[in-house]
C-alpha cells in the first residue's frame, strides 16, 4: 500500500513534468514507428514495432533537444511551433508519399490480444512503479549526479566551450545532459527533478528493447515477454545505475539494444530490404549509432564487442566447430570469473547476479541449456559477448588524454550491462524449452507463465524500488546548509569538502578524488569554489591547518550523510575553526587559524 501511496504523491506534485516527458516519449515512439514501417512493412508484428519504438524513442527526442539547444534557448515558443509543424509535415508526407503509403496499406502481422494487453499493462505499471523512487529521493544520488547537474546547467547557460571540451578530463557523455536541459529549460522545471523523473522513465522503458529480437528469432511471444520482465525485475541492475548517478550510461542502455536489434533485423531480412528502403534503413541505423555514442562513448565498445561475437558466430557455421569454440568460450569465461573474484576492486561486479539475484541467475543458466540446443547461434553470441565484456576490464587504453589508467570498460559499466545478454539467454532458453516440450507435454503452454512467476515472486521478496542507502549523500540539513551558504558566504569563498578515492579499474590505482558527501553539490548549486580533501583528514593536526592555509581554504563543510569529515576533530580546535552554521547533522566552519601559522 505504501508503494502506491508514494506513486500517488509523486503524480500529484510532478504530474505536469511527467505528462510532458511522456508526451515526447510518445512522439519519439511514433516517429520511430513511422520511420521503420516503410523499411520492414508487414515483416514485423505490431508488438515487435512497439518494442522497437519503446527502445528507440530516445533517438528522435534527443535530436529534437539538440536542435532546440543549437537553435537558441530564448526561442522556446517559436521552436515549439516549429517542431509541431515538422511533425505534422512528416505525418502528412507519410500519408501522401505513394511509396510509403503502399507500405502503410499493408496489413501488419497481428499481435495476439493477450500480448498487446500484457505489453500495454506492463508499460503502464512499470512507469508507475519506477516513480516510487522519486518519492524518497531529495536529490539524484551519488557524486556523479552533481557533475551531470553542472553540465546540464552549463548547457542551459550556453557555455559551449566547457561543454565541448573532449577529449579532456571534463568530458562526460553529453546526450543525457542535452535531453535534461531541453526539458528543464523548455518547461521551467528544476534540473534535479528532471534528472530523477527522466531517469526513471528511461529505466521503465529500457527492458522492452529485448522483446523484438527474441520474438523475431523464436516466434514466441511468451519468450519475448519473459526477456522483458527478466531485464526489468530479474536483478537490481540496471535499476541500481541511478543510485550511482550513471544517467548517461542508463540512457545508453536504451539505445544500444535498439541499434543491435536494427542490425539483427537487417541480417534476418536482407533480401527484403533493398533500394530506397535500404538507404532509409542505413540512415536510421547510422544516426542511431552516432546518437548512442554521443549518449555514452563506451557504447562504441559494446557495439564492437557484439559485432565481433556475431562475426565469430558466422565464421563457425559448422555445428561441431561451433561446439568446440563454445566450450573454449565457456572455459575462458570461468577463468575470467575466478580471476575477477580475486581482484579486490572487481569483486563487486557480480553482486547483482550472485547475491539477491542468485535464484534468477541459476534459473537463466538452466534455461540457457535449452537455448543452446535450439538456438545455438544467438546463444553463442550472448555467451561470447559476456566473455568479451569481462575481457574489456583488462585491456588498457593509454591514448586518451587525462586517463592514464583507463581500460576499455570499467567495473560499473560491465556490471550494469551484464543483465542484457543474460536476459537474452533467458528468453532464448524459455523458447527452447517450449520447443522441447511441444508435442511431448501439454505443460509447454504454461512454461512462460511459470518462468514469469519465478521472476515475479523473487522480485516481490527481493526487489527494492527505493533509493539505495549506499549512495545517498544529500539530506534535508544539507539542502538548508547550501541555501544558507549561497546567501551568507562571500562570492569568493573557498570551501573544503569531503572526498574519497575512486577505484574501478583492474590497475587498482586511484581514478582521482570524488565527492564523499553533499559538499560535492556546493559548486553546482552556489557557484562557490570547492576543494576536495580526504574524508579522514586530521583537522586537529597542525599539518592540516597549514595545508588549508596554503590552499587558501577559508571554510570547511561537514555533510549530513555519506563520508563527512570528523566534526569532533574540528571542534577540538576552536582556536583554528569557528562554527558559522551548526545544525544537528551538518555544519559550516570558518578557518581562522591561518594568521597564527
Amino acid at each position: 500500500m505504501n508503494v502506491w501511496m508514494d506513486v500517488l504523491s509523486v503524480l500529484m506534485i510532478e504530474w505536469r513534468l511527467i505528462t510532458v516527458i511522456l508526451v515526447f516519449v510518445f512522439i519519439g515512439q511514433h516517429l520511430i514507428h513511422l520511420a521503420l514501417r516503410p523499411v520492414f512493412g508487414d515483416e514485423l508484428t505490431t508488438s515487435e514495432y512497439s518494442s522497437l519504438s519503446a527502445a528507440g524513442w530516445i533517438a528522435p527526442v534527443m535530436f529534437i533537444s539538440l536542435t532546440w539547444i543549437l537553435w537558441g534557448l530564448d526561442h522556446g515558443m517559436q521552436f515549439g511551433l516549429l517542431i509541431l509543424v515538422i511533425i505534422l509535415l512528416l505525418l502528412s508526407r507519410l500519408k501522401l508519399d505513394p511509396s510509403i503509403a503502399e507500405h502503410s496499406r499493408q496489413r501488419l502481422k497481428p499481435a495476439s490480444n493477450s500480448t498487446s494487453l500484457i505489453f500495454a499493462l506492463f508499460i503502464f505499471i512499470s512507469i508507475l512503479l519506477r516513480l516510487v523512487y522519486v518519492s524518497k529521493a531529495l536529490f539524484p544520488l551519488y557524486f556523479d549526479s552533481a557533475q551531470h547537474y553542472a553540465l546540464t546547467k552549463s548547457i542551459m547557460g550556453n557555455e559551449m566551450t566547457r561543454i565541448f571540451s573532449w577529449p579532456t578530463v571534463s568530458y562526460y557523455h553529453l546526450g543525457f545532459h542535452f535531453l535534461t536541459a531541453f526539458f528543464a529549460s523548455f518547461f521551467h522545471a528544476e534540473i534535479t527533478r528532471v534528472m530523477l523523473i527522466l531517469g526513471q522513465i528511461i529505466l521503465a522503458l529500457i527492458p522492452f528493447s529485448l522483446f523484438c529480437p527474441i520474438k523475431h528469432e523464436t516466434r514466441s511471444s511468451w519468450a519475448g515477454i519473459f526477456a522483458v520482465i527478466l531485464s526489468a525485475f530479474g536483478w537490481y541492475m540496471p535499476a541500481h545505475t541511478v543510485d550511482w548517478g550513471k544517467y548517461p550510461a542508463l540512457m545508453s542502455l536504451g539505445l544500444i539494444p535498439f541499434v543491435l536489434c536494427l542490425a539483427y533485423l537487417l541480417s534476418q531480412n536482407s533480401n527484403e530490404i533493398f533500394g530506397k528502403k535500404r538507404q532509409l534503413f542505413y540512415g536510421i541505423l547510422g544516426i542511431s549509432v552516432l546518437l548512442s555514442i554521443f549518449t555514452h562513448s563506451r557504447s562504441v565498445i559494446v557495439l564492437g564487442i557484439v559485432f565481433l561475437a556475431w562475426i565469430a558466430a558466422t565464421w563457425s557455421e559448422n555445428l561441431s566447430q561451433r561446439r568446440m569454440l563454445f566450450i573454449v568460450v565457456i572455459v575462458m569465461t570461468l577463468l575470467e570469473i575466478i580471476f575477477i573474484q580475486r581482484q579486490s576492486v572487481l569483486t563487486l561486479l557480480f553482486d547483482p547476479y550472485l547475491q539477491k539475484g542468485i535464484l534468477i541467475t541459476v534459473f537463466v543458466l538452466l534455461l540457457s541449456i535449452f537455448a543452446w540446443m535450439v538456438y545455438p547461434r544467438l546463444t553463442f553470441i550472448c555467451v561470447l559477448t559476456i566473455t568479451l565484456l569481462l575481457a574489456g576490464l583488462f585491456i588498457p587504453v593509454a591514448w586518451v588524454p587525462g586517463y592514464r589508467n583507463l581500460t576499455l570498460l570499467d567495473r560499473p559499466f560491465v556490471e550494469m550491462i551484464l543483465y542484457m545478454p543474460l536476459s537474452m539467454l533467458g528468453g532464448l532458453g524459455l523458447a527452447g524449452l517450449e520447443k522441447k516440450l511441444q508435442g511431448r507435454c501439454s505443460l509447454n503452454r504454461y512454461a512462460g507463465i511459470f518462468a514469469i512467476g519465478i521472476v515475479a515472486v523473487n522480485a516481490f521478496f527481493n526487489y527494492d524500488l527505493y533509493p539505495s542507502n549506499c549512495c545517498v549523500i544529500v539530506g534535508n540539513d544539507d539542502i538548508a546548509a547550501m541555501d544558507w551558504m549561497a546567501n551568507q558566504l562571500p562570492a569568493d569563498a573557498r570551501i573544503g569538502i569531503s572526498s574519497t578515492e575512486l577505484k574501478v579499474t583492474t590497475s587498482e590505482s586511484s581514478e582521482g578524488n570524488v565527492g564523499a558527501d553533499a559538499g560535492i553539490w556546493i559548486t553546482p548549486l552556489t557557484g562557490h569554489v570547492t576543494f576536495p580533501l580526504p574524508f579522514d583528514m586530521g583537522f586537529d593536526q597542525l599539518s592540516t591547518l597549514e595545508r588549508l592555509c596554503e590552499l587558501g581554504i577559508g571554510y570547511v563543510y561537514v555533510g549530513e550523510i555519506g563520508w563527512p569529515f570528523n566534526v569532533a576533530k574540528i571542534t577540538s580546535r576552536p582556536e583554528w575553526y569557528k562554527p558559522l552554521l551548526s545544525m544537528p547533522k551538518t555544519g559550516v566552519y570558518e578557518v581562522i587559524g591561518c594568521d597564527g601559522t
